[in-house]
């Protein structure tokens, strides 16, 4: 009988679970055709094209970098077993740079996967003691100390993985740390460009590059690394040493694939009370930095004033820490494209929830976002065969 009533609960979860958003729904603004190429598109025989991809919070290790380039690689028809990233790591920072050259028909593919994650493991351990299930971060003494209340299943992994270990990261950044996580992002961003999978481009003065032709650059970034890779991008096109290649850089940049987008939550700290958003001084970050990007460009007449980066955000409604673009206040005065696709990472069960950790954590494992992010919407003819 017991077995019984397990079965007939479990198909009855079964039945009620929907997956609403299975077919995206697109939003853009302007609110012209929301349609976008992929990377597949941009890839050219005789030149490799450059791809900067940068994790979000959540720890995160060498498998997030192997397992993302895989994911990209084998949606465009390449080969998994022909992955095979080298690890550099950046001097004087703690960040990972994982890189490789990979070749496909079109064109070849120069992947950049920034692993900045141990910046911010050793103070996440300090939340260790309230973790049920360690991380695997967490030091001997508090991986051995179980913690000593009863939690619900489902409250027992948003605290352990959402909150103690995921959200911890934003709190830091938004923090004292913001600035020494900057300037390692600086570095790590101009070493990756700078020698683009190891193809070895001259270098101009002070880091970056400037290709004799142009090579166009995609940025595929997951939720706070959005605001810290551009917020990094930012700070160096202030800095009058760097400023060329970092404006270079982001004249390259013609698509930025965002997943688990939190810039509309994070800019509120930037604001004041008034809601207002007085230009950044010095030693401060602007609300969005891609705008502030171009602001920076135009002022220094580099590219034309029309040149400016498509987002694409990828968003599922039921991610508690991912938010949409398009209808944003200040979306329309970004002074770029935006294109929201929403899209559901995991069923919906009884209509009450979708697991708040699939539904941020799993869009890179979305085939629906993959094959967007790869082959654009619609797809480009062919691609991933």
């Amino acid at each position: 009988m017991k077995r019984t009533l397990v079965l007939s609960a479990t198909l009855g979860l079964l039945v009620a679970c929907s997956t609403p958003y299975r077919t995206p729904v697109l939003d853009a603004t302007p609110a012209t055709l929301p349609t976008f190429t992929g990377v597949a598109s941009l890839l050219t025989p005789g030149r490799a094209l450059d791809v900067l991809l940068v994790h979000g919070m959540c720890t995160q290790d060498e498998r997030w970098a192997r397992e993302s380039v895989t994911q990209l690689y084998t949606s465009l028809g390449g080969d998994a077993a022909q992955v095979a990233l080298s690890a550099t790591t950046v001097t004087d920072t703690g960040i990972v740079l994982y890189r490789q050259t990979l070749p496909l028909a079109a064109g070849a593919l120069n992947v950049n996967a920034i692993l900045w994650s141990p910046l911010t493991t050793p103070l996440k351990a300090g939340l260790c003691y309230d973790q049920s299930n360690k991380s695997g971060f967490c030091p001997a003494d508090q991986a051995a100390n179980a913690y000593p209340y009863e939690r619900a299943t489902l409250n027992r992994a948003l605290k352990d993985k959402l909150l103690d270990d995921c959200l911890a990261d934003a709190v830091i950044y938004q923090g004292k740390s913001r600035q020494a996580i900057s300037q390692r992002m600086q570095a790590a961003i101009l070493q990756a460009v700078g020698s683009a999978g190891g193809t070895g481009r001259p270098l101009v003065p002070g880091g970056g590059e400037v290709p004799p032709a142009p090579i166009p650059l995609v940025m595929i970034t997951d939720s706070l690394g959005s605001k810290v890779a551009f917020d990094a991008l930012f700070k160096l096109s202030t800095t009058p040493e760097q400023s060329a290649a970092a404006l270079q850089v982001f004249k390259r940049t013609s698509l930025v694939f965002m997943r688990a987008n939190q810039m509309p939550l994070l800019r509120l700290a930037e604001m004041d009370l008034d809601g207002s958003m007085a230009p950044p001084g010095p030693d401060d970050f602007p609300a969005d930095p891609i705008q502030a990007l171009i602001a920076q460009r135009n002022a220094q007449g580099i590219g034309k004033p029309t040149d400016v980066p498509t987002v694409v955000a990828f968003t599922d409604p039921n991610d508690v820490l991912g938010y949409t673009l398009v209808k944003s206040p200040v979306a329309a005065r970004a002074g770029y494209p935006i294109i929201d696709v929403v899209v559901s990472n995991a069923p919906t069960y009884l209509g009450l929830v979708e697991l708040p950790t699939n539904a941020h954590l799993d869009y890179p494992r979305n085939a629906t976002v993959q094959r967007m992010i790869a082959c654009g919407e619609p797809a480009a003819e062919g691609c991933g065969n």
